[in-house]
């Protein structure tokens, strides 16, 4: 995490020195959800929840036409999800009463089969760098990739179903907070609209190149991306 955080630093310096950059505050919206791309269960829904972006544009001139931004910000990604389970593998958490009275816990590797509702709501602090091309005075194409860092998350899930062969129907925290992957890499593609001469709207679409779940997460076995749609404004400041 550090060596990322320097390198990131060293080329945030670097593409700021290169030329006069034009300096801006940006605020948005988010819509979306961390989505599987293949396998996705039938049966199962997703409601997007609006998160919050805000942070500050760099907008490094190389030539007339075109430029390097790199944008510092905070977003908030979130939504509600319902999926189905079958035969899912699972870790279950079974309390043992030892003979002294006291309660230990015992880790047993079996399968969930039923229904998790839950929600994701992952808060990120993300350095996107851009590439910008104005197709004219007014607009501009945006292409790129971007570097994220979970701060925090309040992401959970709640499964309803059985355990192993138990035909008893039980609740279970499927700890999906517990299980985020903290580092999130990706792509952005958009467009940018020059609405006057200091302030310019944004749509952007944010692709996630790596699961938002941790590799040993067996739970959830297939890959979750981040797929988001961006909506912003910005207004220059220097």
């Amino acid at each position: 995490m550090q060596r990322c955080i320097t390198v990131a630093a060293a080329l945030l310096i670097a593409i700021t020195c290169m030329a006069q950059p034009q300096l801006a505050v940006r605020i948005g919206m988010v819509v979306g959800s961390p989505i599987p791309l293949s396998d996705i269960p039938a049966g199962s829904t997703g409601e997007a929840v609006p998160g919050l972006l805000g942070g500050l544009s760099i907008d490094v001139p190389v030539t007339d036409a075109f430029s390097i931004i790199v944008e510092p910000q905070f977003v908030k990604y979130a939504s509600r999800f319902a999926t189905v389970l079958d035969q899912q593998p699972y870790i279950d958490r079974v309390p043992i009463a030892l003979p002294d009275g006291t309660v230990t816990t015992l880790d047993v590797s079996t399968t969930f089969t039923g229904v998790a509702v839950g929600a994701f709501d992952n808060n990120y602090l993300q350095l996107p760098v851009l590439a910008r091309y104005a197709l004219g005075s007014s607009w501009s194409v945006l292409a790129g990739g971007y570097l994220g860092w979970m701060m925090s998350t309040g992401s959970s899930a709640t499964g309803t179903g059985t355990v192993g062969i138990r035909p008893e129907v039980v609740q279970r925290n499927l700890e999906f907070g517990n299980r985020m992957n903290t580092l999130d890499l990706g792509t952005q593609l958009g467009a940018q609209w020059k609405v006057f001469s200091d302030v310019s709207a944004d749509f952007r679409v944010n692709y996630g190149l790596t699961s938002v779940f941790a590799s040993d997460f067996i739970t959830v076995q297939q890959r979750v991306h981040n797929v988001f749609a961006h909506f912003s404004v910005s207004m220059v400041i220097l």
